[in-house]
């Protein structure tokens, strides 16, 4: 008798524990949005010509009488796309490309922890295939190109090989009230893998009644109707990138370029929120990566549109 209540009274206590652990974690909102970069909105198709992301994500958030000093735990997964393509798109002689073709579809998860919406961290990882096949990026871009667009298919005579690629990166973010609906904000990052390899910091300011760093990613933290605006640069120094490079282990690349490691990017960026949608604008204008780009900055816009769902 005494061991069936002893084993009662510990299938109590861990019910009491797992339930517990369950109603310590407040579940918040889920967002699922697509990504989009192009060039095209400009009239012109070259260099980081387009990028595509699938998005979805949700965050954990804890009560503040919480052991745990990070309040906020999110979680994204994004399937995604880039091509890259030469300014001369319709040549096949090497000898007048000024940027390789390249394409590279990959999976995408990063795990980010904030103690407050203006301070926190994360990590990720991507891993998926470079190639104009195996990413699918010279089907997609030439199909579109003729049945949307109805122009002439891209060559892709000469590319970046087909490789599978793993990366992993870290980042910190933070922001800093400056006046009212005004704030400071940054984050930076390290990325190592054998598709690239950086350091990036990307900092402005954020105007508007939106909270935390909304343009950092799909934050979660705190979600509120409005409109912020940002101002602000991003400075990369990279060290290699299979795009532009080929294999930093064996020389795989049909391409002779000069790469720039220090690259920058100026940026101009607007969300609106009116729950559950979310859009997100940023403009771009990027220096050149190859040193003989015939075009030394290359401007393009995202944008993003995101449904944000209700609590559980």
């Amino acid at each position: 008798m005494r061991i069936k209540n002893s084993n009662l009274s510990i299938r109590i206590f861990l019910f009491i524990i797992i339930f517990s652990s369950i109603n310590l974690i407040t579940y918040a909102q889920r967002y699922v949005g697509l990504n989009v970069d192009n060039d095209l909105y400009f009239g012109i198709d070259r260099y980081y010509s387009s990028g595509i992301f699938l998005e979805y994500g949700y965050i954990n958030k804890y009560p503040n009488d919480s052991l745990n000093n990070w309040r906020y735990t999110s979680r994204h997964f994004t399937l995604g796309q880039e091509i890259n393509t030469p300014s001369r798109r319709l040549t096949s002689d090497i000898t007048k490309m000024d940027y390789p073709y390249n394409g590279w579809l990959f999976f995408g998860y990063e795990e980010e922890k904030f103690k407050d919406p203006d301070f926190g961290y994360g990590w990720g990882i991507k891993f998926g295939s470079t190639g104009p096949e195996a990413s699918l990026a010279k089907f997609l871009q030439n199909t579109y190109h003729k049945l949307i667009l109805n122009l002439e298919p891209l060559t892709w005579a000469v590319y970046i090989p087909q490789a599978f690629h793993i990366n992993f990166k870290t980042s910190i973010y933070w922001g800093k009230i400056i006046a009212n609906k005004l704030k400071y904000v940054n984050v930076s990052n390290v990325q190592v893998g054998t598709f690239r390899t950086s350091a990036k910091t990307r900092l402005g300011f954020q105007i508007g009644s939106l909270p935390g760093l909304p343009f950092f990613g799909n934050r979660l933290e705190q979600i509120h109707k409005g409109i912020s605006f940002f101002f602000g640069v991003e400075l990369e120094y990279n060290i290699h990138d299979y795009s532009l490079s080929g294999s930093f282990i064996s020389d795989n690349n049909p391409f002779q370029f000069d790469v720039n490691h220090l690259r920058n990017k100026y940026q101009l960026g607007f969300i609106y929120i009116r729950i559950p949608w979310k859009i997100h604008l940023l403009l771009n204008n990027s220096s050149s990566f190859v040193l003989n780009q015939r075009y030394k900055r290359h401007p393009y816009l995202n944008i993003s549109l995101s449904h944000i769902f209700n609590k559980k």
